[in-house]
């Protein structure tokens, strides 16, 4: 997000009390009181094997992709679970939508180092019937950790790097997408890069302990869009990316706020100036690297353009002009009070509705 502002991401609960989630602001807490070239796939295999073909990232991702379509029948295209970071939210959006999610968005608990790394299962248990790939977005260090960033830039948590790496084998979810220190240029993240030299070292060493532990994850460094406070990457979000060897994806979270898209003009001057959409795809191209948007919605909350379905319609008309080249798009479901309120088929009552572009984002991303 652009200017300091900052973007509530909404509280997700899991009903009973069994498991609680809350992703208030930039922080997660949780309470727990107990537990290219398509991949071929032969008539023959077994449905494990089927399964793990509708699970890899990177399977999905190499599927050939139509230029001037989208989603298409192989775009990854999909959403966050709202209000619970789980598969039965995230299908019941893709339903309401009426096409199916491949690609499901979700965030790691960053109440200490532990907790985000060994600590998280519940991020895939949580999508043990997720037929689709899996994107992980990780801090780099824990909610209020902000002057661990040296430590980790010196290799302190090394171990704990290697311990995440693990927990996805385990899981069965090594070929995901893990979005490391994303949004590193926005001001509220722990892990803001007010120190660029050691954002970059703590990231390659997050990358290099993650990879020892498994090598099938892949790594998207996304940067917040429309703008770099002077403080945080010397000014500019380019100036953390943590070199080519440490990436495989680069993306951005784009939304319609600072400034809301009240025109095709001015969404296409945001797009084109530095820290936009195509700005940033061009820097992901010049590096040989495929582009994601792992967030984006309209904005009924402050600083927005509302009920938009024009926003709805260029973002298409984007991303299908960039299919070829797009890993994958997720949309950003929230209703929580002080954040983006971009919910399209909530219909609880504390949430603002958006129903222009619900209707026309069925019709776009659900045929």
């Amino acid at each position: 997000m652009a200017d300091g502002v900052v973007r509530g991401r909404g509280r997700l609960w899991l009903a009973a009390g069994v498991v609680v989630l809350a992703l208030a602001g930039l922080g997660v807490w949780r309470a727990v009181d107990s537990p290219g070239t398509s991949p071929v796939v032969s008539s023959s295999s077994s449905s494990a094997a089927v399964a793990g073909a509708a699970k890899s990232a990177s399977g999905l991702i190499a599927r050939a992709r139509t230029a001037g379509q989208w989603p298409g029948a192989n775009g990854l295209s999909g959403v966050n679970g709202d209000p619970i970071l789980d598969a039965a939210h995230v299908d019941a959006f893709c339903t309401a939508r009426g096409r199916p999610c491949k690609v499901a968005q979700t965030y790691t608990d960053r109440t200490s180092y532990a907790a985000m790394t060994s600590g998280t299962s519940w991020t895939f248990t949580f999508f043990t019937g997720f037929d689709g790939a899996l994107v992980i977005s990780q801090g780099l260090v824990p909610t209020g950790g902000e002057a661990d960033l040296a430590s980790c830039a010196a290799g302190d948590y090394d171990s704990s790097w290697r311990d995440f790496g693990n927990l996805m084998v385990k899981y069965g979810r090594a070929d995901s997408v893990v979005r490391l220190g994303w949004e590193m240029n926005e001001s509220t993240m722990a892990w803001r890069a007010t120190d660029t030299a050691a954002y970059i070292a703590c990231y390659r060493n997050a990358a290099d302990n993650l990879r020892a532990a498994n090598p099938a994850v892949l790594l998207d460094w996304t940067i917040n869009g429309h703008g770099t406070p002077a403080g945080l990457c010397d000014g500019l979000s380019t100036n953390c990316y943590p070199g080519d060897d440490y990436v495989d994806i680069i993306g951005i979270d784009n939304y319609d706020h600072y400034p809301a898209a009240t025109s095709k003009a001015v969404f296409e001057k945001a797009a084109t100036a530095p820290e936009g959409l195509t700005w940033l795809y061009d820097f992901a191209h010049e590096h040989g690297k495929l582009f994601s948007v792992g967030e984006w919605g309209v904005v009924s909350g402050t600083g927005g353009g509302g009920d938009n379905p024009d926003f709805v319609t260029w973002m298409h008309a984007w991303f299908a002009a960039h299919a070829t080249e797009l890993a994958y798009e997720a949309y950003f479901s929230n209703c929580d009070q002080g954040g983006v309120q971009s919910s399209l088929y909530s219909t609880t009552a504390d949430c603002t509705r958006n129903p222009e572009s619900a209707g026309l984002y069925r019709t776009l991303f659900g045929s």
